[in-house]
């Protein structure tokens, strides 16, 4: 992936526009567009022609970029001419990693110092116990990382201030959840449990459950309420409207704690307005491998306009938050402990041989140093290097991927999904939760593919908050990317992820018209303000989605 420096942006432009013609049909040949940008700063993403002034759209496609000159003489009679008064215009952006409708089954009790680093265990056990005076049903919560850490048997804590009512709580990244006995009982979660297929539940010496349920044994919201596709649609109806005022056209979401049966129904209730890549859940009741690619199958005739289906997506570890991710060197302040895996190596096999035997494109979320290691090299045991490159492999976060690996992983083909947020995790109890960086920059000199998503909440997904994130990453600035590659990341890098660079990510002819013109050049305005910018006219397949009336005000 060839990425532009910013420097000297538009004193090339004039050399760019000059070599557009190889980019034009002839003007004869082509229909009038429907719709032409001009008077813009057109970020196209595409090698081949970096910046232009102005784009023409026709039948849901990208038909030339090129300069002002050029694409005006295209227009007919019926084209609308928006001038976009030298504002940036972008490729859509693509999230290329988000959950969306996961909330907890009851509104949750307040809790202190969250996200970071969250209520410690006297503050959780007091609000607790407040809430358990007057509610019968589930008293639910958020925690953070200092919970989630501490190693009490959370399950008799809560009974001492909870005896008769349910208690959940859940690790606001995931990963991690904590019942009481009264919470346990009314799930139907008894001391003969067995652990599910990825995960486990926490158990104390004598064999008792203490309460806590990690991985695929954590979902417990569903088990208490599970998601309705008419509860769904409106969550996801609100985010459509949401990325739609970002800009973002394409949405990669990572369907947990729910089937893909009630997903496809909710977007077909909230009428898609972008384009959709939901990736199931491997582990999602699921008891044996096979069956993740089975619910696949089930809904091959589920079909919508602008809605597909990949994965499964596997949760190979955990995270070093409640530090379960598998680290090569022990966790800092837990001496002797490395995190763990969530499946053997035959598991782990298994996953891989499948995937190469399916046509669906295959995402692991692998964290760890130690568990990228692991992936690695079961990958180069189950197939050469040439087929694993043909099949794309999504890996969800990288954070383990470091210098030392680099090679071996771009000879594999992988794609890294990174999020930004994650390069803005402060210090736990004042020490770090990792011994080593997680990069970002690497990735880019090292020719791994890199998409950018939120993996966040609402205020989270804000893709500018992630830009600006990209362009600080206040763990490790040296990791920095220049405007020009995190924004090509969010843009062609995502379309790259799925496997869609083919017909979407760049304006380019040919392309899906899916652009945002954005309300201030993200390319240079201060850093700071960054976060700020929203979209004045999103476009998907050449249709208006939102549209700003500021676009068409002076400015």
């Amino acid at each position: 992936m060839r990425i532009v420096s910013v420097s000297g942006t538009m004193s090339r432009l004039a050399a760019c526009v000059e070599v557009v013609s190889i980019l034009l049909v002839s003007s004869a040949a082509l229909a009038a567009p429907q719709l032409v940008l001009v008077n813009a700063k057109v970020f196209t993403a595409d090698p081949a022609l970096p910046y232009a002034q102005a784009v023409a759209i026709e039948d849901r496609r990208i038909l030339a970029v090129g300069s002002n000159e050029q694409v005006r003489a295209l227009t007919g009679p019926n084209t609308r001419i928006l001038d976009a008064g030298g504002r940036l215009v972008t490729p859509g952006l693509t999230e290329a990693h988000v959950h969306l409708g996961v909330a907890l089954p009851t509104p949750p009790i307040a809790m202190p110092n969250l996200p970071f680093p969250g209520p410690n265990a006297e503050q959780a056990l007091a609000a607790v116990e407040q809430a358990a005076k007057t509610r019968t049903d589930w008293v639910t919560a958020y925690i953070g990382p200092l919970i989630a850490r501490d190693r009490r048997n959370w399950r008799k804590a809560l009974d001492a201030v909870a005896p008769n009512t349910p208690v959940f709580f859940r690790a606001f990244w995931g990963h991690t959840s904590i019942v009481n006995s009264e919470g346990l009982r009314r799930l139907g979660i008894y001391k003969e449990i067995i652990d599910p297929l990825g995960g486990w539940w926490g158990r104390d010496e004598a064999g008792d459950l203490d309460g806590r349920a990690y991985e695929a044994a954590e979902t417990i919201t569903p088990r208490i309420r599970p998601a309705t596709a008419e509860s769904l649609a409106i969550s996801l109806g609100e985010a459509q409207q949401r990325y739609a005022r970002w800009g973002v056209t394409s949405i990669h979401l990572m369907n947990n704690d729910k089937s893909l049966e009630v997903t496809l129904t909710a977007l077909a209730i909230a009428k898609p307005l972008q384009k959709w890549t939901v990736y199931s859940w491997g582990t999602w009741e699921t008891q044996r491998i096979p069956e993740a690619w089975a619910a696949i199958d089930r809904v091959e005739k589920q079909t919508l306009p602008k809605v597909r289906v990949e994965g499964p997506k596997w949760i190979v570890d955990g995270t070093p938050i409640e530090q379960n991710s598998l680290q090569r060197s022990a966790y800092v302040d837990r001496p002797g402990w490395h995190g763990r895996s969530n499946f053997t190596d035959e598991q782990l096999r298994e996953i891989l041989q499948l995937a190469l035997a399916r046509p669906t494109q295959l995402a692991l979320h692998v964290v760890g140093d130690a568990e990228t290691d692991r992936v690695l090299k079961l990958m180069e045991q189950v197939a050469p290097v040439a087929i694993w490159r043909a099949k794309r492999v999504r890996i969800e976060h990288g954070d383990g991927i470091g210098r030392d690996v680099f090679e071996k992983a771009a000879r594999l083909g992988l794609v890294v999904i990174q999020n930004p947020t994650h390069l803005a995790i402060p210090p736990i109890a004042g020490k770090k939760m990792l011994d080593h960086e997680i990069v970002l920059k690497g990735f880019v000199n090292a020719g791994i593919p890199l998409a950018l998503g939120s993996d966040g909440g609402v205020a989270e997904q804000n893709p500018f908050l992630n830009l600006m994130l990209a362009v600080l990453v206040p763990s490790d600035p040296s990791e920095a990317l220049t405007r020009e590659q995190a924004l090509t990341a969010y843009t062609s890098g995502g379309a790259y992820a799925e496997v869609q660079d083919q017909h979407k990510g760049r304006l380019a002819p040919g392309f899906a018209a899916d652009l945002a013109v954005l309300s201030q050049d993200v390319l240079t305005v201060p850093t700071s303000r960054l976060p700020a910018t929203t979209s004045l006219l999103t476009i998907v397949d050449g249709e208006v989605i939102f549209e700003d009336a500021m676009l068409t005000s002076p400015h």
